[in-house]
């Protein structure tokens, strides 16, 4: 067995020319996806659908970004990240459940920098081509400024810092994911679905039936298009 086959839990020749990445794999999204069973890796698990690659990375901006390093050496060309991510505040067009597309991201994965309070940090970008494509005709879907977080506990300690640079949404793997990809000419973009707001309605705290119908159908509206895309 291969490290590759070991950690993935497939071959590398197996690897799609597009892998969709999922943090975390949901109730019902393999059904949605059209993948009957993942294979399990020592890290990582993924299974083939007739068109994509669907791999489940695990939570945190270290696995993400290792995933995308290992799969530049497979077929695999273009990735989506799709998976949560938090609010720093609603608006009309942001709430629970909304679909969005970070076009910049913030690298803020370093736990002691924001313990720290040291608050200088680069910008990662999805491709643009792939994005367009992706967004073209999709009126639901919000663009958005996100950055990467390494602490769920300090992004409500500093959302007057978040607030200060105009970000919009937070999650825990999206800076990695495009420094990977394009560190090794991936083209790569990310969807994510609303799934809390900072302090108001954060991720610890159950949501009421309308936001849990709202986050429902939004995931299921994600990866309806996110395959509808690669088709």
């Amino acid at each position: 067995m291969t490290k590759f086959e070991a950690l993935f839990g497939i071959k590398k020749s197996e690897i799609k020319h597009t892998c969709v990445l999922m943090p975390l794999i949901l109730k019902n999204s393999l059904e949605a996806f059209g993948i009957k069973k993942l294979s399990r890796g020592k890290i990582y698990s993924s299974g083939n659908s007739m068109h994509f690659t669907l791999i489940n990375t695990g939570i945190g901006a270290g696995f993400t970004g290792d995933s995308a390093l290992y799969l530049s050496d497979t077929g695999c060309k273009d990735l989506i990240l799709f998976g949560s991510c938090g609010l720093v505040r609603a608006d009309k067009n942001l709430d629970i459940g909304s679909l969005v597309a970070p076009v910049k991201c913030y690298a803020m994965e370093s736990f002691t920098d924001m313990l720290l309070k040291n608050n200088a940090s680069g910008a990662f970008y999805p491709d643009s081509n792939l994005l367009d494509k992706f967004l073209a005709g999709k009126n639901e879907f919000q663009k958005v400024t996100c950055a990467t977080l390494g602490s769920l506990k300090l992004e409500e300690e500093n959302l007057d810092l978040l607030k200060e640079k105009d970000i919009q949404a937070v999650d825990m793997e999206c800076s990695s994911f495009f420094s990977a990809a394009k560190h090794k000419h991936l083209n790569a973009m990310a969807l994510f679905y609303v799934s809390d707001i900072i302090n108001k309605k954060p991720f610890y705290s159950n949501l009421n039936r309308e936001d849990e119908t709202k986050l429902f159908l939004s995931i299921q509206s994600g990866i309806k298009s996110i395959c509808s895309f690669i088709k």
